[in-house]
């Protein structure tokens, strides 16, 4: 019995290395080959394969209509990946104007939890003090959807949309938010199939972000979305692809599909959609929750 409880003693001795060298500094600056005076922050790379699902979201995509109602909403994520577990509540919010023509979107991720794996963190160059993170609060998302031609809007929809990412995510050493503010425009087409309650959807625009490279402080995209819509009776779904094609090539360039299923009853709207990655996004994302009228 006691040679037993020495060879157990020897055995954890000769493997407390690998437990402990997976998050000591040593790991870390060897990892990213660190020169002895830049700040951690500089290796982490801002693009969105790089970094957590809610990071650099590809905007919904506009359909060219607003929603000519007010509301707040609360949904449930969860993200799926092959290294990387994440859920999160998110928080919408919305504005209408009273001719409906102008909407004000907000979006908040308040709380999000996730589970990384080591050959994720290596990849994403997670800071060695950031190892053990585990939760964090994310970005607050803010557009402005402005109604085009509206006497015509029977033959074809337009809107223009202006939005901003503002850096209010945390964890910029764990890989989670870029910690940067980003801005896009976008013009919304969308074309009626006369008395079936189907359109087409085309999206096109500009996306823009800020880098923490000295040499590169903006990268710039274009971004794209095209897909088919539906509406019967306070039912929505919406089935489209889209992202954005940075000019960096450094996993810049997300494209995602996505089905969309909203149901309007009284005065709530229940929502249910899935997302599934097909490039610089390694995620396949569930979200469920519903919005609810806010005044007349």
């Amino acid at each position: 019995m006691p040679v037993i409880k020495r060879k157990q003693l020897l055995l954890i001795v000769l493997l407390l290395p690998l437990f402990s060298t997976s998050q000591s500094f040593e790991w870390w600056r060897d990892n990213v080959n660190w020169d002895g005076t830049t700040h951690w922050g500089k290796y982490i790379i801002t693009s969105p394969k790089y970094l957590g699902p809610n990071a650099l979201s590809v905007p919904l995509i506009n359909n060219g209509s607003i929603d000519s109602l007010s509301s707040i909403g609360l949904t449930a994520n969860a993200h799926f990946s092959k290294g990387d577990k994440t859920q999160n509540l998110m928080l919408y919010g919305n504005y209408t104007t009273k001719n409906n023509t102008i909407a004000i979107d907000l979006q908040f991720v308040p709380y999000e939890i996730f589970k990384m794996s080591h050959e994720t963190k290596t990849e994403r160059r997670v800071y060695y003090l950031n190892y053990k993170d585990d939760h964090t609060v994310g970005d607050v998302v803010a557009s402005t959807t402005f109604h085009l031609f509206q006497k015509k809007r029977d033959k074809i929809q337009l809107a223009m949309r202006l939005g901003f990412r503002m850096p209010s995510g945390r964890h910029l050493g764990s890989a989670r938010y870029a910690d940067v503010p980003g801005y896009w425009i976008d013009l919304g087409c969308g074309l009626p199939f006369k008395n079936t309650g189907w359109k087409w959807l085309g999206m096109a625009g500009f996306f823009v972000w800020q880098t923490n490279v000295d040499n590169f402080r903006q990268d710039d995209a274009f971004l794209f979305g095209t897909g088919l819509e539906w509406n019967h009776k306070g039912l929505r779904l919406q089935a489209y692809a889209a992202g954005y094609s940075g000019y960096k090539n450094n996993g810049d360039r997300p494209t995602l599909v996505r089905f969309n299923l909203e149901k309007r009853k009284n005065r709530k709207t229940y929502i249910f959609r899935l997302q599934q990655g097909l490039h610089d996004f390694e995620y396949f994302t569930t979200e469920a929750g519903a919005r609810f009228i806010i005044g007349k």
